[in-house]
């Protein structure tokens, strides 16, 4: 071969490597991106969680079966009050979040 196709030939095989090397890390990254949404979940499932517990023990009644606080925390979050609160907060929340959408994009247009 030539001396030219000699490098072409060794530049594909380095950028091939470097291949490699990119979709080894990207898996990596995925695997540390669900790790952490996972570590996320659980989190916020036993903070959840433990604030119900005691609320409940605060009220005198910890001994209530799974069955009976899901039925309870069903019938108290379906309220016409809870839905309506749920809501405000809701749009609270996306008012809060569009305004500081449009702050940043100022700041960037600045």
């Amino acid at each position: 071969m030539t001396k030219r196709m000699d490098q072409l030939l060794e530049k594909q095989k380095k950028l091939q490597e470097k291949m490699q090397q990119a979709e080894a890390e990207e898996k990596a990254l995925q695997k540390q991106i669900k790790e952490l949404a996972r570590s996320e979940r659980t989190h916020r499932l036993c903070t959840r969680g433990g604030y119900v517990e005691k609320l409940l023990t605060d009220l005198g009644a910890p001994e209530l079966s799974d069955e009976e606080v899901f039925e309870h925390l069903h019938y108290a979050l379906n309220t016409p009050y809870a839905k309506t609160h749920l809501a405000n907060l809701l749009e609270s929340k996306r008012k809060a979040a569009a305004e500081a959408e449009g702050t940043e994009a100022g700041s960037l247009a600045d």
